[in-house]
């Protein structure tokens, strides 16, 4: 029997049992200027996929997402781990370290002067379980007046809970568009 595609013929529920098997799932997207999507995070899903696409800074400015439940944002000093590179000189700095920060950056001083259409990927491990930390792996472009840089934040919400949404802001400078959008990554 042929493989079905989506020009030949209607997918039934078998067939979306087959596909649904692999795979990311698109969960729930919004705008960079709304700031939050709830219960994004569930049980469903054992690790997730947020995407930043698009951003582009009206004003010099600091991206930065917080993980949380029913509204309650864990906003303390529970983000830790993190690393940024540049391009041009293969410097390594570190950032976010020894547990201090009260979120984690997604563009850390992103400039709107060069009008440069920043980007992020971040993988999130176990965030619906409340009985491990949810860790996190963020990789991401940005540009700062000294050039375009690569982000690479490894790390961990440290604190024992579950966590069912996500929010994010802006600590300096504005944003006019992008799209942050939330895939649900099944299990083989």
């Amino acid at each position: 029997m042929a493989t079905k595609t989506f020009t030949q013929a209607q997918l039934n529920a078998s067939d979306l049992n087959t596909f649904a098997s692999k795979g990311d799932s698109f969960i729930a997207s919004a705008s960079v200027t709304a700031g939050q999507i709830t219960n994004c995070f569930t049980s469903t899903y054992v690790n997730y996929k947020i995407v930043v696409s698009n951003y582009f800074a009206t004003a010099d400015s600091f991206l930065w997402f917080q993980l949380g439940s029913s509204g309650i944002w864990s906003g303390g000093s529970y983000y830790q781990g993190g690393a940024y590179q540049a391009y041009s000189t293969g410097v390594i700095s570190a950032f976010n370290n020894n547990n201090v920060a009260p979120y984690f950056y997604v563009c850390g001083g992103c400039t709107s002067a060069t009008n440069f259409p920043n980007s992020a990927v971040m993988n999130i491990s176990q965030p619906a379980v409340s009985t491990t930390t949810t860790k996190y792996n963020l990789q991401g472009t940005y540009h700062l007046a000294g050039g375009i840089w690569t982000l690479s934040h490894m790390g961990r919400h440290d604190v024992v809970s579950s966590v069912s949404d996500i929010r994010w802001g802006t600590t300096a400078g504005a944003v006019s568009s992008g799209n942050i959008t939330v895939y649900g990554v099944m299990q083989a």
